[in-house]
């Protein structure tokens, strides 16, 4: 042993300390109570290198100094050096020519790995990884000086027992996963090291396959040494979290993320919800037809839902028809790499198994008036071709056999009956094509027809949900606004039928774009740069829930305007009423006039019935009029008190209920009744957002083929829900014991704060269904929920009045992998780039973002800004958020961040949430051939670290591995002192 000189005086007195120890013969206590007075306060010997002046000492002569190697004993379990100390200065012995003070030392480590730990920092936690490398070096070079002096000695006990104890201490590490993982940690902190120990390996295991009879049970030494050279203690995971059907009848947490993306995320990118659902397959243990299963099952049972919102079905069934094929290709193509072809067996078993729920099928059979699986099997064969035709034809022969409804449908069919909404959708798809091609044509013309089909109510809806589903609604929009802009300002030479031309076509784009946007976002029409007049006028005037906006606050009245604007729309001849008309400037003026009239009115300057004819003129002239007059109504009625908000409610009703009153002979533009009819669903749902709700108006002549069923009395009930005064948390509070009646709650507001956290069920299945749901429906705004939960809700929940009762099994263990699921999703969200911008989201996320990358092009809103004080608050607990390493299909944990889980494992996880395995699967290495699942799903960026992002990997999992460590030496010492 070779140790650094003394160059202190603190080391001299450690070494005076033990000199005189020895002579006075002091007992290991006196040891401890003395070398406190020398060791300044809460400082470990280990920087004094105590451990190694002890065994100096202890080890000088041919055998081993007992009660010098006592005060080596006690000061450890004293924790005055560490064990991480001890091993290495063990390891650095090398006086293997003494037997017997190697037999001490080999005694020593052997009663050191039944509680090694380290209750450090990270860093000190890495120290015990390293050191354990050295101490399986330092054996296997006792085994390989050990078998060679038996070779050339041919007896010698001491030596055989030195060989046996040190293959018995390997095998105890083998057998621990707390070390075996540490020593993967280790091996890769210093890789030189475990390569120089490989090859001491290799020349032991030839000298004992040489030794013949001369060594007692050589097959054991040899099969020990092979095991501790090939194990990877990552292989253990796998097997652990899987989804067993038959106990699970459904899989929630699918069937929430399905219902999510078609309600919220109608207009995403299939890939992208093809991404949540490979992570969800991973997290849940899914088997890919299992996967298949749980999304066909999931579409199918939406569509058998009653319709409790507009649109509703129609959404359902062009998710199911148009969406999910796609969706379906393009996880096949993940898991199989682009030049995957033929058919999926997966896939037709999950058909298979899908045509088997009869009592399913029959009701959403009867509900959409068609034989849904055929129509599915047909778009899965013609566009994917993931399934054959003999399959798809064999399974809708044996469905017609089983089903005890089709043979009603097809004697109405053939009675000439109305075609179900997936006929008809299936249908639009190929329209939304051509529409498409048409409205790349600049010339107005040609245009106008096309713009004239898609306001009529009948076909306008179809084809907007055709469109969204296969993702090319916000194409659809930035069509329109580049129509509307175009004809926004007149042209030189501009003749009176061009006149009208270009009026009609900015007042059905207007029209389009605000029921696109309220129906699907105004996210979808108003791009990033936000260059036009329609995107701009709705980002500043257009209603939407939890934003405020004042419309006309800061604008001042020019009466002239007034006055031509009010001159204007008296006009009755239309060659004259819409010639050199700059729109934008009207729509802007119309709002500023009423105004102005209101404020006449309510004065008593002028008479109310004047008023009314003014907003039917308004009509008259543009529908999109009095759409802007409606803005302003919404937002003016929301800061006056209730007597002056009185006739503004009155204006905005009257526009509500006048539609039928035409006055013939006033002249209109084409499609008056079809553009009037949008007119009014679009200020009947800025009526809605005006009180708090967001029930989207419907049109009766575009619903007409929807078999809903809703009473009016579950109308009434649902608005008056939408409009409630109560507190969000009251409402989902109550909502939620209405669906899971078991008592478990995670309620949150929007991601900026969550209001109330408590877990009273205490069976696995009811919590297990809890943390499914919760999950998906945090998937709303994955990133700012995650924020919050480590951010308000956990503390909450652990530092609470009713925290020592919660924070028991199996409650815990469900918070734990809910939370990190959570974390890995966010995660994810954050690093992957997306496939196709998504429109539709009001999801901005900032946290993560590449340099350069999408991320920094997006407008800061307030959500952003709220997402970035949580995310400082975040920080505050997690010094660096090092990108974690990992290999899909491993565990729950590699993908987390690990700077985050030291601070959340302790508190949450007994010691059994989590194996150690899992918790070091964080490091786990990038392998070097990937499918293309793993280079799309995970990204190129998140295996590849830096080397400053794989060292504080390994920190982080070492201090995570001894943090879990110590909770079961602490639970194994409670469980003897009970017994």
């Amino acid at each position: 042993m070779v140790l650094e000189p003394l160059s202190s005086s603190k080391a001299g007195t450690i070494r005076s300390l033990l000199i005189r120890a020895w002579r006075e013969r002091w007992s290991d206590l006196q040891w401890g109570i003395h070398i406190k007075t020398v060791l300044p306060r809460a400082v470990s010997g280990d920087i004094y290198h105590l451990a190694d002046y002890i065994l100096q000492q202890a080890l000088m002569g041919p055998l081993p100094n007992n009660l010098i190697l006592s005060y080596l004993r006690h000061s450890l379990s004293s924790q005055i050096v560490s064990y991480g100390g001890v091993i290495e200065s063990i390891s650095k012995y090398d006086g293997l020519h003494k037997p017997h003070c190697v037999h001490a030392l080999l005694d020593l480590m052997q009663s050191m790995m039944k509680s090694v730990s380290c209750r450090g920092k990270p860093e000190d936690c890495l120290v015990l990884a390293t050191s354990i490398v050295g101490g399986v070096k330092w054996l296997i070079q006792v085994m390989g000086w050990s078998t060679q002096q038996l070779l050339d000695l041919r007896n010698a006990p001491e030596l055989s027992a030195n060989l046996s104890l040190a293959a018995s201490i390997l095998h105890e590490i083998l057998n621990c996963t707390f070390l075996t993982c540490m020593l993967e940690i280790g091996r890769r902190e210093e890789p030189g090291t475990w390569s120089t120990c490989m090859k001491k390996m290799t020349e032991v295991e030839t000298l004992l396959a040489g030794a013949g009879t001369i060594i007692e049970n050589k097959d054991i030494l040899i099969k020990t040494v092979c095991q501790l050279r090939d194990i990877q203690p990552l292989d253990s995971i796998g097997s652990k979290h899987k989804f067993d059907s038959t106990s699970v009848p459904l899989c929630h947490a699918m069937h929430s993320l399905v219902m999510l993306e078609v309600i919220t995320h109608t207009t995403r990118d299939a890939a992208t919800f093809a991404h949540q659902l490979l992570l969800l397959q991973q997290l849940q243990g899914l088997t890919t037809m299992q996967l298949y299963l749980e999304l066909l099952r999931s579409s199918f049972l939406g569509l058998s839902c009653p319709e409790h919102q507009a649109y509703q079905e129609l959404k359902w069934v062009g998710f199911t028809f148009i969406k999910v094929p796609t969706i379906l290709y393009t996880i096949h193509v993940m898991l199989n790499g682009e030049n995957a072809t033929g058919e999926s067996e997966d896939l037709l078993t999950a058909v298979q198994r899908l045509a088997q729920l009869t009592i399913l099928l029959d009701q959403v059979d009867s509900r959409i008036n068609c034989n849904c699986l055929e129509y599915l099997l047909n778009e899965l064969c013609n566009k994917t071709s993931l399934i054959s035709e003999r399959d798809a034809q064999e399974i809708i022969t044996k469905r017609v056999k089983e089903s005890n409804v089709l043979s009603n449908i097809q004697k109405n069919d053939a009675q000439g009956s109305h075609p179900g909404n997936p006929n008809l959708i299936l249908r639009a798809q190929p329209t939304v094509t051509s529409i498409l091609k048409t409205l790349s044509n600049k010339n107005q013309e040609s245009v106008l027809p096309v713009m004239n089909l898609l306001i009529s109510g009948k076909s306008r809806d179809l084809l907007l949900v055709a469109a969204a589903a296969s993702g090319s609604l916000h194409i659809f929009a930035q069509k329109f606004v580049k129509f509307n802009e175009v004809s926004m300002d007149p042209q030189p030479g501009e003749t009176s039928k061009m006149a009208i031309n270009r009026a009609l076509m900015f007042d059905i784009s207007f029209l389009l774009l605000c029921h696109i946007a309220q129906l699907y976002g105004i996210d979808v029409v108003v791009s990033e740069k936000c260059e036009t007049f329609v995107e701009q006028w709705m980002k500043e005037n257009m209603p939407e829930l939890g934003r405020v906006k004042a419309p006309l606050m800061t604008t001042r009245t020019d009466q002239n305007a007034v006055e031509d604007f009010i001159r204007q729309v008296n006009v009755t001849d239309l060659d004259l009423k819409y010639n050199m008309v700059p729109w934008s400037e009207l729509c802007q003026v119309a709002a500023v006039a009423f105004r102005e009239v209101v404020s006449a009115a309510q004065q008593g300057a002028v008479p109310i019935q004047r008023v009314k004819e003014l907003l039917d003129r308004l009509r008259y002239h543009l529908c999109c009029l009095p759409i802007c007059v409606a803005t302003w109504l919404c937002s003016h009625v929301q800061v006056v008190d209730g007597e002056q908000a009185v006739q503004p409610l009155s204006f905005l009703n009257y526009l509500l209920t006048s539609f039928n009153d035409h006055d013939a002979s006033v002249p209109t533009l084409e499609n008056f009744k079809d553009r009037s009819t949008l007119m009014v669903q679009i200020v009947e749902n800025m009526a809605q957002v005006m009180k708090g709700g967001a029930q989207p108006a419907v049109n009766n002549d575009s619903m007409n083929n929807s078999s809903s069923g809703k009473s009016l009395q579950k109308e009434e009930s649902t608005n008056s829900l939408l409009s409630s005064q109560e507190p969000l948390s009251n409402l989902l509070r109550e909502t939620w014991k209405q669906v899971f009646p078991g008592g478990v709650m995670l309620l949150g507001n929007g991601g900026g704060g969550f209001g109330d956290t408590g877990m009273q069920s205490v069976f696995k299945s009811d919590l297990a269904r809890a943390v499914d749901l919760i999950y998906a429906l945090l998937h709303q705004d994955v990133v700012g929920c995650t924020l919050s939960l480590l951010v308000h809700a956990l503390p909450m929940y652990i530092s609470g009045p009713c925290s020592a009762d919660l924070l028991s099994e199996p409650r815990t263990h469900a918070l734990a992998h809910l939370a990190v699921m959570m974390i890995i999703s966010a995660w994810l969200a954050v690093q992957q780039p997306p496939v196709k911008p998504e429109p539709g989201s009001t999801m901005s996320m900032v946290m993560g973002a590449t340099p350069g990358g999408p991320s920094n092009y997006r407008k800061r809103t307030y959500h952003d800004r709220i997402l970035d004080d949580l995310e400082s608050s975040l920080q505050a607990h997690s010094v660096e958020l090092a990108i974690a390493r990992g290999t899909p299909g491993h565990t729950l944990l590699t993908l987390t961040p690990p700077a985050l889980l030291p601070n959340l494992v302790p508190l949450l996880s007994p010691p059994d949430a989590f194996t150690y395995a899992e918790l070091l699967a964080i490091t786990a290495p990038k392998p070097t051939c990937q499918s293309g699942l793993a280079k799309d799903f995970i990204g190129d960026f998140i295996g590849a670290q830096t080397p400053a992002q794989a060292a504080g990997a390994r920190r982080a999992a070492a201090k995570l591995l001894c943090v879990q460590r110590n909770l079961a030496l602490a639970n194994e010492s409670f469980t003897e002192l009970t017994l």
